[in-house]
């Protein structure tokens, strides 16, 4: 049987709330490193959110992260509500079926292959900064955070350019939407278009996009299924908008806070690839999470089979134990230091997509920097967030000063 709060002893309790504390409404990240400072324990046990776990320190999260045998990754979610959604591949999968779709996606998503994208992207990129240049007063999430990964998906999946207004407005509802089931609603709207897509690629291969890759993705003689396609392609979308959408928010908003940061890079944008890495580890957003699989004893804990245990990387990617000075902005980090952030997690479950992630990262802010000569918050309007196992921003009101010329 699972972990019952009744049971926890009080020296392992806590009152995190990582979906509804009020304090994520307003600067989540800010919540989140409270609640880093206020603990000194590896683990503890919240009641909220149908109980879990939560791991503050980097060694026991690089544990369970990688201990794929007696922590699973199925379901998903705080809470998970897998019922109601289609399964998330290869995140949700076993450790044999994992590696089987490891081997037929690394292809698809290696550096070299992902290299390519960038032009792309780029254009992406640039077309959506061109059509706010010269408005001083923005949401940088609404007018550029959020439309370059849609359009970028977009383009990647073979979405025609005109579902990209009805595709924006599903994917907003899907994360946004005040209730369950309109949430649970966008999200199947999505699920189908998709299904076309993948449908459509298997009528008229060649495209080259990712779903063409997928269809065509080969590993001894053995090939996914339309319908692994339509699963992958479902957490390419949960995976490629909303979180790139939060990296790049909490980058301008770190920018926003600190101009000295963000003059160094407009006067040297070649800087902007070298501060990637440490972007993330600062402005880590994920709570990652695993399913316990048999009981298991960490760090003095039992943690029984059925406990949820989540990981919040904004916390473990600050350990002072493993990143010395661990709330300043260093690009001078050394390389075992620097890849050492849960921002994409860790183990066999460690994002595949991070290549092709930190390059829409880049390319924006490499844009962005060149067109953009200052960037402040807005005293004007607030900053708006949220709290859940994606953690981010609502709207980022920022006043700009444009350079000429891009």
């Amino acid at each position: 049987m699972p972990t019952n709060w009744r049971d926890v002893p009080e020296n392992l309790r806590c009152d995190i709330d990582i979906v509804a504390d009020p304090g994520l409404a307003g600067d989540p990240q800010a919540c989140m490193l409270a609640w880093l400072a206020q603990e000194q324990r590896p683990l503890a046990y919240t009641p909220h959110n149908g109980g879990h776990w939560v791991v503050f320190t980097h060694s026991l999260a690089h544990t369970v992260l990688c201990d794929a045998k007696n922590f699973g990754s199925f379901p998903i979610g705080v809470p998970a509500n897998y019922e109601q959604r289609p399964r998330l591949i290869p995140l949700e999968s076993g450790p044999d079926e994992h590696r089987r779709y490891r081997r037929l996606l690394l292809p698809v998503f290696q550096p070299d292959v992902v290299k390519k994208m960038e032009s792309g992207v780029r254009a992406q990129a640039c077309a959506v900064l061109d059509a706010v240049m010269n408005n001083e007063k923005i949401d940088f999430l609404g007018d550029i955070a959020k439309p370059i990964p849609t359009r970028v998906f977009a383009e990647q999946m073979g979405l025609e350019a005109t579902m990209l207004p009805q595709f924006y407005e599903w994917e907003t509802g899907f994360y946004r939407a005040p209730s369950l089931e309109e949430r649970l609603a966008c999200g199947q709207q999505i699920a189908l278009h998709l299904q076309q897509v993948v449908e459509q690629h298997q009528k008229r291969p060649g495209s080259g996009d990712i779903v063409d890759l997928l269809l065509a993705a080969e590993v001894e003689g053995e090939r996914l299924t339309a319908e692994e396609v339509q699963g992958i392609a479902y957490l390419l979308f949960l995976a490629g908008i909303d979180t790139v959408a939060s990296m790049l928010s909490f980058t301008i908003l770190q920018l926003a806070r600190n101009p000295d940061q963000y003059a160094q890079l407009h006067q040297n944008p070649e800087k902007v690839t070298a501060s990637v890495d440490e972007f993330l580890r600062l402005n880590a957003f994920i709570s990652l999470n695993r399913i316990c699989e048999q009981d298991t004893e960490v760090a003095g804990v039992l943690i029984k089979a059925g406990d949820n245990v989540v990981i919040p990387s904004a916390i473990t990617s600050r350990d002072p134990r493993v990143f010395g000075a661990p709330d300043t902005f260093d690009t001078d980090r050394s390389r075992g230091e620097q890849n050492r952030h849960h921002a994409f997690g860790a183990g066999a479950h460690k994002c595949i997509g991070l290549h092709l992630a930190k390059l829409e990262v880049r390319v924006v802010l490499e844009e962005f920097c060149q067109r953009v000569s200052s960037v402040s918050l807005s005293e004007d309007r607030k900053i708006i967030g949220h709290g859940g196992t994606t953690m981010g921003l609502d709207a980022l009101p920022v006043d700009l000063q444009w350079t000429t010329t891009p």
